[in-house]
């Protein structure tokens, strides 16, 4: 027993190295462990409120994106034939044409996507004439509510004779989309 009372202090300075090895490090690597859990559980929770009071926000812009997408539609033209309004179409562009003194050479329709009920379809014309009558045209197709549902899907055009008094001659080629509304026939 001397033996062991003569160190003592080195038994007591061991004891409280084994006290810190074995319990004090292991419960503060918990503690830290714990610490860093609930850094992230508070992180997820203040994402979760920030998204909860998106709620809200999000359904107005849901109902928002529906009603523009609603009315986008209803420019949409409807047809129950798409062979008779490609005709129809086909006519009353060439009128437009004819009006504004353009002379077509060739068009020929493209079919576009099908998604749901909405088809897209693409009318490619080659034309010559005058520019100045050339840009009046788009300015009606623009205008023109018989034609909200057309949009210039390319412009290639040549121009030629252009002079500080005078805006020369256009030979183009133009690709209208167009967005139709197909609906079901009565009775099938």
């Amino acid at each position: 027993m001397q033996e062991i009372l003569k160190y003592k202090r080195y038994l007591i300075l061991v004891g409280v190295l084994m006290l810190m090895k074995f319990v004090w490090v292991p419960l503060w690597q918990t503690k830290q462990d714990n610490w860093q859990q609930q850094q992230k559980n508070q992180v997820n929770l203040n994402k979760t409120h920030g998204l909860l009071a998106l709620a809200d926000e999000m359904q107005q812009k849901q109902e928002i994106m529906s009603t523009r997408l609603q009315q986008a539609e209803s420019h949409f033209a409807q047809t129950q034939n798409i062979t008779r309004y490609k005709l129809d179409t086909q006519s009353g562009l060439e009128s437009l044409f004819k009006r504004h003194e353009i002379e077509l050479s060739n068009s020929s329709w493209r079919e576009g996507l099908i998604s749901d009920d909405i088809q897209s379809l693409l009318l490619d014309i080659r034309f010559s004439g005058s520019l100045k009558q050339y840009l009046h045209l788009l300015h009606e197709l623009k205008q023109n509510q018989d034609f909200a549902n057309v949009s210039l899907d390319s412009n290639q055009l040549n121009i030629r004779g252009q002079t500080p008094a005078k805006l020369g001659t256009v030979n183009g080629r133009v690709s209208l989309k167009l967005a139709v509304k197909l609906i079901a026939e009565e009775g099938s």
